[in-house]
Parts: structure tokens; sequence; C-alpha cells
């Protein structure tokens, strides 16, 4: 079974880079219209491509790479496990159904079989084999059977009996295409899911689907209606959901996972940033003023307009913090967000100001934040200030934006296990966000 390691790139990597040094997949992308490769001068696209000739090649999210293999391939490994659990619980895809296209729900997919088979292993049915005097007697075969031979009193003895016998049998149709399609999945993605090796011999002595591949979900479709066990049922679903959306191309290239990754990074740290014991995890957004117009006198909301959306909101004991999660490089002002996101995250200051001060006495304290990946919890820029054309603060009126790095390794990590581990406090060097 080949581990079929892959090569790393990065997302937002230029597409220049990757003409150099992997012109195969460029080219693929271009065929695929994935990555914007025709569009923008960068790559936009984080997860894996298997291509024909070059194997399995992964992009990192940005700031992720290091160049160290193993270090890189494990950070690999939890972004893909991130992307299929991203793809399980969101509703926001855009892709097509089909594995050339991209789809991270499909990851999620490929997880849950091998899970499956990790804790399982094969499906097996339990069937009960007709058998000669070993098992169960089945007495009215026996009689219409066999020959019965006169006893001492006269009754009747049976010299054979009919019996029957239950096994546990993984020669069934569902169970063949389990173990065909684990057998893909493990040499395209064992790299990045663990735990089955100890099952190998399983797999190895099932026999294959006497069909062809292309016909394996139309028979589970067949075969659906017939079973009742909760495991059958959900093998049966998620096999033919597997088998539909990575329908092998002419040359067995697929391709699973996202090309704005900003989405994916905004969900990660409002699952992984640590909340204080205070925090009600109140919906602020639904509250958060927005605008009206007057019509004759009329009050009428604009209906296309959905008011201010916050990426984060975090409730603390005597203060409140508005992170906004920006998928930047930010190692200068160029790579930094612009005006528009900058003013942006000034109304949504004055927004929650505005409720929050509502039942106070004094002034909420509030802070403003910049939330970027990065190789580690550190970065070039501390905070975004609003100053005078000749470089003099301004008053109160505009507070700072403070400049936060997130590590992404930390993050996927803390994402895939389900914890909220980062600290943004302990990310800001500069102290902005104390008090």
């Amino acid at each position: 079974m080949r581990t079929n390691l892959p090569i790393f790139f990065s997302d937002r990597d230029p597409v220049s880079h990757l003409d150099r040094h992997a012109d195969d997949v460029v080219q693929a992308m271009r065929k695929w219209g994935i990555g914007r490769v025709d569009e923008r001068d960068r790559v936009n696209f984080c997860g894996l491509i298997h291509h024909p000739e070059e194997g399995a090649v992964v992009f990192l999210p940005r700031e992720a790479k290091t160049g160290d293999p193993t270090f890189d391939l494990q950070t690999a490994s939890l972004a893909m496990k991130a992307l299929a659990r991203f793809g399980a619980e969101t509703s926001k895809r855009n892709f097509v159904n089909d594995g050339e296209s991209g789809n991270p729900g499909v990851l999620s997919v490929i997880k849950r079989l091998s899970d499956d088979f990790r804790d399982r292993g094969l499906f097996s049915e339990r069937v009960r084999h007709r058998t000669r005097n070993s098992g169960k007697p089945h007495w009215t075969r026996t009689v219409t059977r066999e020959i019965a031979m006169p006893g001492y009193k006269g009754q009747p003895v049976f010299t054979d009996i009919r019996t029957s016998r239950t096994a546990s049998s993984s020669d069934a149709l569902l169970a063949q295409i389990q173990a065909a399609v684990i057998r893909e999945i493990h040499g395209a993605h064992a790299w990045w899911l663990s735990g089955t090796s100890s099952r190998r011999q399983e797999l190895l002595s099932c026999l294959r689907p006497p069909f062809s591949r292309t016909t394996w979900a139309s028979k589970l479709d067949a075969l659906l209606p017939s079973l009742y066990s909760a495991r059958s049922v959900f093998l049966a679903e998620y096999l033919r959901y597997y088998l539909r959306d990575t329908r092998k191309s002419s040359d067995g290239a697929f391709v699973f996972g996202v090309e704005d990754f900003h989405t994916v990074w905004e969900t990660i740290l409002r699952e992984t940033i640590k909340r204080s014991p205070c925090d009600t995890m109140r919906n602020w957004n639904s509250e958060l003023p927005r605008p009206f117009y007057l019509h004759q006198g009329t009050l009428i909301q604009e209906s296309r307009n959905r008011g201010m959306q916050t990426d984060i909101i975090l409730e603390h004991a005597t203060s409140f913090t508005i992170v906004d999660a920006k998928y930047y490089a930010a190692k200068n002002a160029g790579s930094a967000p612009g005006w528009p996101d900058i003013a942006k995250q000034i109304f949504y200051e004055k927004a929650l100001r505005e409720i929050v001060d509502q039942n106070s006495e004094l002034p909420a304290v509030i802070h403003n934040v910049f939330a970027f990946p990065a190789a580690t919890n550190r970065g070039p820029l501390t905070k975004v200030e609003i100053r005078h054309t000749n470089g003099k603060p301004v008053s109160s009126a505009f507070p700072p934006i403070v400049c936060s790095y997130v590590s992404v390794r930390e993050a996927l990590y803390h994402y895939v296990s389900r914890s909220q581990g980062i600290d943004l406090e302990h990310n800001d060097p500069a102290g902005a966000l104390s008090g």
C-alpha cells in the first residue's frame, strides 16, 4: 500500500514560481479552471491536487510552509483534516460536486469512511449456512429430506440431521465495494489519515467487486432499500457519495480544496480563540445598527443590506474585542488591509458601542483587532492608527486597530482537536489588548 507522500506549495504562491517548479501542475490547474492562475499573478488555492505525473501536491495555507518536509507533512495533515471538518459543517460551499472541481465536503466523506474502517473494519453480516450434523438442528428439513432408520422401539432414528450454522461474511457486495474504495483512499490519502495499517490484511483478503467501477454507485442505489442496520446504511450512502464525487478522470487526477481560504480562516479563528468565562456568545450581529431610508416620511430598511457583519466579538468581564479574521500576508503596509477594511472596523467599534453603552454609566472599553496568519504568533505590524497628514495623532474618535498574528499550524491543530487554544492577548507583545 503506497503512501503517496505529497510535495508542498503555498496558497498565494506566485504563479511564476509554480511555472518554474511544477509546470505540469499549473497546466492541470488551468485545464480544470481552479486556483485562478489565469486571472491573478498568485495562486488562489488551498488543498490537495492528485496529479497523474507529479502525484499528490498540497497547497498549504499561506505562511504555513517552512521548507522542512517532516514539519510540513504534519501541517498538511492538519490542513486536510481541517478542510474535512469545514466541508462537513459549513453549508456555504461554492463548489461543483465533482472531485476534479474541488470540494472540501468530499474530504469529510473520505475521513468518515477511513475512520469507520479503522474503528470497525470491513462490513460483515451474519449469514446462516446449511450444514449436516453440525449446528442448530432443522427438523422439518431433516424429516422431508433424510431417510430414517427404525430404532430399538420402532421410533425413527435419523443418522444424518440437517443443521445450520451462522458465521460472519465479508463477501457481500457492500463489503467488496467498501474494501475497493478504502484501497483507493489509502493509495491517495494514507499520508494524512492514520490508524488503519493494522487492518491491511482485511483489505488484501477481500474480493474485488465483480463489476466495473462505473457501476458501483448504481449497485449501491439498488442495494440501499434492502439494508436495515445503521452501519450498512451509512456505508452505502457515504460510499456512493464518494464514488459519484470522485469519478476518475481519464488520467486519474482529482482535486479537493478551496480557492478562498479566508472563509476557512475566519471559521477556524471563531472556533479556536479563547473566550472569557464571562462571554455569553451573544448574537451581536443581529443587534448592530443598520441603515434605514426615509421614503416620504416613512422609515424603510434597505432590503438588500444585511447591515454590519462582524467576524468575531469577544466579551470579557470589563471590555469587548472585535476580531476581524484577515487572510493577508501583513508583512508591511502594502500587504496589509487597506482603507475599506480599516474604515469598516472603525464603524464596527462605533456600532457595538451604541449597544453596550446604553445601560452603562461609563463608556465600554472596546478593542479592535486584525488577526493575520503567520508561521509563529509574532509579526512585524503592531497596530494601525488614524493620524493627521503630518503624522500627528488624532482625537480618541479614531481608536487604533491592533495587529495580531496567529500561528497557522497552531490554529489548525486546535480546530481539528476542537479546542480553544488561541490566546490573542498572549500574541500581543505591545500589550494593546490589556485593560
